[in-house]
């Protein structure tokens, strides 16, 4: 058996990570059989976890399938992102070059006391300095189930997503939608994730047949067991940030939407995993 080691970081979707703001996923591998091990790694912005299979053709490396072992990592990234309802796994670094500042010379600020008979001449110097910069480390903790992870990473496999040659409409469309769906730990902010995860939920709800508006809420509804209303809230705020703000009206759905964007994305990102999920069942 050939072993197969991949890493891989760990983002929170409702928080992408910067230099100045990192984030930590603390992993515990639970219904473990030995199929797969897991190591947290040092890692900036996002923490880095190394994954090792311990048969590579688990995840399609050679055997039947004969990916790449690069094909294979993706194929392990999505299945762990698919089975955790908040983080978003990539072989991917965001490579967000850091900012600093450097203090220029600040005037020294005196205080000066004139000498009377009674009390001497004193002076205060007083120098104060900024600092450059503010780091943040968030921290969660996640349980990720590796019978869980190896199914959804069988039905992946089965699914055959990096073949596109003689496959139906739909299966192009659900092969598109998981793309998308690999795009979104790719940003590092939350307008640009939200809008592929919403490309990836939304190409998975219309892989049959195109819907818009109540048509797509009700079959979303059905597909993911989410209620009408979230869908909806979901699509709305899709619409309202691809397209150009017009008037007042605009401006203030957008902000309302950035204040609920965290609750937002979170409910998104169950919404297109349960899509994707269903589709390649």
């Amino acid at each position: 058996m050939d072993i197969l080691i991949v890493k891989l970081t760990a983002a929170l979707v409702d928080n992408s990570a910067t230099p100045s703001t990192r984030t930590k996923v603390e992993i515990i591998l639970k219904n473990s059989t030995g199929r797969l091990n897991l190591k947290d790694c040092e890692g900036s912005p996002r923490s880095i976890h190394q994954f090792t299979v311990r048969d590579s053709i688990d995840l399609g490396c050679k055997g039947l399938h004969n990916l790449t072992k690069e094909q294979a990592a993706i194929v392990l990234a999505i299945s762990c992102s698919l089975s955790n309802s908040r983080i978003l796994f990539s072989p991917l670094q965001p490579n967000q070059l850091p900012v600093s500042l450097k203090p220029g010379k600040v005037p020294s600020k005196k205080n000066e006391i004139t000498d009377t008979p009674t009390v001497k001449r004193i002076t205060f110097t007083e120098t104060i300095h900024l600092a450059d910069s503010v780091s943040m480390l968030l921290i969660n903790k996640l349980n990720l189930d590796e019978t869980q992870v190896l199914n959804v990473a069988n039905r992946l496999l089965t699914y055959n997503i990096f073949d596109k040659t003689n496959r139906s409409c739909l299966n192009l469309n659900v092969i598109e939608s998981i793309n998308r769906y690999i795009e979104a730990p790719k940003s590092t902010e939350l307008l640009s994730c939200y809008m592929s995860l919403y490309s990836a939920f939304e190409k998975a709800v219309n892989a049959d047949i195109d819907r818009t508006g109540r048509s797509f809420d009700i079959a979303a509804s059905s597909l993911t067991g989410l209620m009408e209303a979230d869908i909806e809230r979901l699509r709305l705020f899709n619409n309202r940030i691809k397209h150009s703000l017009r008037n007042s009206n605009d401006i203030s759905e957008l902000k309302a939407g950035e204040t609920q964007l965290a609750q937002l994305i979170i409910n998104l990102k169950k919404a297109a995993d349960s899509a994707i999920l269903l589709r390649i069942r």
